[in-house]
């Protein structure tokens, strides 16, 4: 019987911006509209305090994210010893998003002790210039990525954005996500925004991450109202998703499928 994996963290795993509101790049598909969702932390010893919260009602974890400076870097470095101190003495499970690094960052985020490393991996020249408003290439993603991959063997989770550029890029950015040891690649999808064959590149973009033998997810990031879609991704191949609809959920029981959920992000999918 086939098994998919349903994540819902909820309260069980709060996000945390370490900029609270703040984002110098506000990317035309977000305009910092997604770090308004999340708690703002201010400096390590909240982090730690806001951890015992989360440990205290019994949650899974945590992600430590935030906005990102100029240079597309979210400054999580001054929160590593605290990470730390959370991994050796609870059991709550922590996501980093760190945006770009150099191999040094990636080295000293991997002395945290984390349990997973999210990345946006856009490789399209246009998508990062114009919409992401970053001086920065392609180039500088892989290279990142391959430091973060480095420096956290089996623990980074690609992020593929679907529907901000060229098919093209996207689909090499998945075959170059699946070049690394990645536990899962997670695909993500345009909000807000008509998007030309929505359905067709998503289905294309499962089939390529599952045609190198990659578990692949749908993230929380996407459209919803499309229980038909969200099947015809499952059916593709898509191993789990982030919050499916009721819609999906009584259409996956109707087919005989087993239903695991899990109350923390679908990056840490194992």
């Amino acid at each position: 019987m086939r098994t998919i994996a349903v994540y819902r963290p909820g309260k069980a795993f709060p996000s945390f911006s370490v900029t609270g509101a703040q984002c110098q790049l506000l990317c035309e598909h977000c305009q910092g509209r997604f770090l308004k969702g999340m708690s703002s932390v201010n400096g390590p010893d909240e982090l730690l305090a806001l951890a015992d919260v989360v440990r205290s009602a019994g949650g899974t974890g945590f992600l430590l994210s935030g906005g990102c400076d100029e240079h597309g870097k979210v400054p999580l470095l001054p929160y590593v010893e605290a990470v730390r101190k959370i991994k050796t003495t609870t059991q709550l499970m922590v996501n980093l998003h760190p945006g770009l690094v150099s191999e040094e960052e990636a080295d000293r985020l991997a002395s945290s002790l984390a349990d997973r490393v999210s990345f946006d991996l856009v490789l399209d020249e246009g998508v990062i210039r114009h919409r992401m408003h970053l001086g920065r290439s392609p180039v500088d993603y892989l290279c990142s990525f391959q430091a973060l991959c480095q420096a956290f063997p089996g623990r980074v989770a690609p992020h593929i954005l679907l529907g901000t550029g060229r098919e093209e890029r996207e689909l090499e950015a998945i075959r170059e996500a699946c070049r690394e040891d990645v536990p899962c690649v997670i695909l993500l999808s345009l909000v807000g925004e008509k998007v030309d064959d929505r359905e067709g590149r998503l289905l294309r973009a499962v089939k390529e991450t599952r045609s190198h033998g990659r578990t692949v997810l749908m993230g929380c990031m996407r459209p919803r109202g499309n229980p038909e879609l969200e099947m015809r991704a499952l059916e593709a191949g898509a191993e789990g998703m982030a919050s499916p609809s009721v819609e999906t959920l009584k259409m996956m029981k109707e087919k005989g499928w087993g239903v695991v959920e899990r109350r923390y992000c679908c990056a840490l999918h194992r």
